[in-house]
């Protein structure tokens, strides 16, 4: 049987295919009695334009771009793996395809797609080049930045707390009685070392306890750099901390593994908690305390305000409280 085009469901109507197209796009421009006889063919043919269709008739590409860079791989990260899920499952709502890809960074391009009109807006995964915002805004087209750890009032994102969630898990460790707390964290993205660090800082300025610069290792990058790192703190047999905040999940997994290679405990010996809590936080050993956050839900959000935007509004960006999870790698010093 041969598929029902736009101009078929026209003819039925006895309408043009503009007014075909206001009723599929839901926009005014028909009467009320017109759009329900249009309506009504469409619901008794089960009349669905194929995508070509869509796409001239709606002058919309129903195409996504999601941009990620080399830190915010959903292929090697978890923490970015259940973001995209999340924009992922949330797409089916919208009938939308989601397009990853990568900018080329070596001179600050954004992808083709971009620029061949084949997207109707940007997602961008992490914090990006300034340079590539203004060919974003260049190129007109509606962007959304997840994650960022940028102050940057002038573009629309969706961002977890990690100054506060920094604060709460250091304070944690301090509830449960440790003073002697080292933080393992990296300066790859230098917003979020320094909003952690922030968190970290104040917390310990809160309770009057010195913040040591031999506890503060700065250069981990997955594990295996966090697993290097926690050789550094506990070069000094005499002097080890008695807790450490690893501000990612991997940095967490490499600090454990030393510390149990070193025949210490975890968390008797050592406590140790994390920022960013993912599906491997409850399946190491032991389970790993953090301050996690909903990242599918994250996802979701995102894309809801992209299509906002597509859409003419002006969300305003959104800072989201993350949760302490009390599981079993912190536990309490008694005097």
């Amino acid at each position: 049987m041969k598929r029902l085009t736009v101009k078929d469901i026209a003819r039925r109507a006895g309408v043009s295919v503009t007014a075909v197209s206001f009723v599929l796009n839901n926009k005014p421009g028909v009467s009320e009695a017109t759009r329900k006889k249009i309506q009504k063919i469409i619901d008794e043919t089960d009349f669905k334009p194929n995508l070509n269709s869509k796409k001239l008739l709606l002058k919309k590409s129903f195409n996504i771009c999601l941009i990620i860079n080399p830190y915010s791989s959903p292929f090697e990260d978890l923490f970015y793996f259940e973001i995209t899920r999340g924009i992922l499952n949330k797409s089916r709502n919208y009938d939308y395809n989601i397009i990853i890809s990568r900018p080329i960074l070596s001179n600050s391009e954004l992808p083709d797609i971009v620029y061949s009109g084949d997207a109707d807006g940007i997602i961008f995964m992490q914090d990006i080049p300034p340079v590539l915002i203004d060919k974003a805004v260049a190129c007109k087209l509606p962007f959304v930045i997840v994650d960022s750890h940028s102050r940057n009032n002038k573009v629309t994102s969706i961002n977890p707390d990690y100054v506060t969630a920094a604060f709460d898990a250091t304070n944690y460790l301090i509830e449960n009685g440790h003073t002697d707390i080292a933080v393992v964290s990296s300066k790859i993205v230098p917003d979020f070392y320094k909003q952690t660090l922030e968190g970290f800082k104040s917390a310990m300025s809160s309770r009057a306890l010195p913040v040591k610069k031999e506890y503060t290792e700065i250069f981990a990058e997955d594990e295996n750099s966090a697993y290097e790192a926690a050789k550094l703190l506990f070069k000094d047999p005499d002097h080890i901390p008695t807790a450490v905040l690893c501000t990612v999940y991997s940095f967490a997994i490499g600090v454990i593994q030393y510390i149990k290679e070193m025949n210490l405990s975890v968390p008797g010996d050592v406590s140790v908690i994390g920022i960013d809590d993912t599906l491997l936080s409850r399946y190491i050993e032991p389970k790993l305390t953090t301050v996690g956050i909903d990242k599918a839900g994250m996802g979701s959000m995102a894309l809801d305000m992209l299509f906002d935007k597509i859409n003419g509004g002006k969300p305003e960006s959104i800072s989201l409280p993350m949760e302490l999870i009390v599981r079993n790698s912190v536990s309490k010093i008694t005097k």
